[in-house]
């Protein structure tokens, strides 16, 4: 039988080993990052209040879907906590600290980098911002250090605020790892709840959408990492012991649905033990696991890092564009164009960004491969 054209497109993975369920969760997370900013954009565009509640407008999960940002968080900590969880808990091949921060600095930065340094004349071009001042906003978003040295959200790429929390996750989760791990089964996951109701505490009494160092630090989503360190030790020890049931999808399609409908105070206490469960609705419910493989949802969820990195550029062309077109529209006008303009040129972007930028760095190699070549061409030059 004929693959789909976009199966070609699936994500390369450093050691060979490939969970597709692990990109249908990807999938969750930027959809709903994606319907949530379209839902923002829409609002800015007909002239209302950045942060309207949603029981004036009816849509309260549309403006829940922020959290898929902390989706993506508990994905990292899962994908991140695995080979470690390996090591630690199963006895397996130990993880090499170098090869680990190597291979974040040469799949991640690239993409990263490009984007900021397009965005950069963007920025002082279209949002006159003059290039003396842009320019230390910059550096300290290539360095990941724009919440601690400016306190707010990146000027250049605003959505980069959840990107340096990974970063900080990044730098402490081979310690976070061995705290945990290295320990007797209920010791290490009681170890982790604690930890996890502990941090879910320290978000519930910071102001959500308060742009401070606190409320843009690990210290405020900590627990959604930890979740996926809780996960990857359940991915390993508890999950090849389930057995696939409808009753997981009977469980697990109303409490996909309950993460975007709790309160933002209840969210920071329930939705990291809440993920735990949904996650394992995803690989043993038989509809929700036919779905999290469908090869289209696993393409797409492969995509996020790009299609995450690029798609407010498109949001902001594209409204801008509205604007002019249509002064004066309703929010249900724009939401509306979002969605059937809006989010198909996300995805063309995305995949351009993604063929040409990032897919090419999922090679570890890649690096060698480019020394190799560029020596090459020179050596020719040379010679010739």
């Amino acid at each position: 039988m004929r693959q789909p054209i976009w199966t070609s497109l699936r994500r390369i993975t450093s050691s060979g080993l490939y969970v597709p369920e692990i990109d249908g969760l990807r999938f969750i997370a930027i959809a709903s990052v994606l319907f949530y900013h379209l839902a923002m954009m829409s609002l800015m565009g007909c002239g209302l209040c950045f942060v309207v509640p949603p029981v004036t407008t009816g849509l309260a999960m549309v403006f829940h879907m922020d959290r898929g940002v902390p989706i993506f968080f508990a994905i990292s900590g899962l994908v991140l906590g695995l080979p470690f969880a390996e090591q630690y808990i199963a006895g397996g091949r130990q993880v090499k600290l170098k090869r680990y921060f190597l291979r974040r600095i040469t799949r991640l930065e690239p993409p990263y980098i490009i984007n900021l340094l397009v965005r950069f004349p963007l920025v002082v071009a279209f949002k006159h911002v003059p290039a003396w001042i842009a320019l230390p906003h910059l550096i300290a978003s290539l360095f990941y250090l724009h919440w601690l040295i400016y306190g707010g959200f990146p000027m250049i790429h605003q959505p980069s605020w959840s990107l340096e929390i990974e970063v900080q996750f990044y730098l402490v989760a081979p310690l976070l790892a061995a705290l945990f791990f290295a320990r007797k089964t209920w010791v290490r996951r009681l170890c982790l709840l604690v930890a996890i109701i502990g941090f879910g505490a320290v978000r519930a009494h910071v102001p959500y959408g308060n742009g401070t160092r606190l409320s843009l630090s690990l210290g405020c989503y900590a627990q959604y990492f930890l979740a996926g360190l809780l996960m990857a030790d359940g991915f390993l020890t508890v999950l090849p012991r389930l057995k696939s049931s409808w009753l997981w999808d009977l469980g697990g399609i109303p409490l996909w649905c309950s993460l975007f409908l709790i309160s933002d105070p209840a969210a920071g206490y329930c939705m990291p033990l809440l993920l735990f469960a949904a996650f394992t609705s995803a690989f043993k419910g038989r509809l929700l696991n036919r779905f999290f493989r469908n090869p289209f949802v696993t393409t797409v969820g492969g995509m996020c890092y790009s299609l995450y990195l690029t798609h407010s550029l498109v949001m902001e062309g594209c409204y801008r564009l509205f604007a002019r077109i249509h002064p004066g529209a309703t929010y249900g006008y724009l939401y509306l164009a979002g969605v059937v303009i809006v989010l198909p040129l996300i995805l063309a972007l995305g995949t351009v960004f993604y063929v040409l930028i990032e897919r090419p760095c999922m090679d570890r190699d890649w690096p060698k491969k480019l020394s190799r070549y560029v020596t090459g061409r020179f050596t020719v030059q040379t010679s010739s």
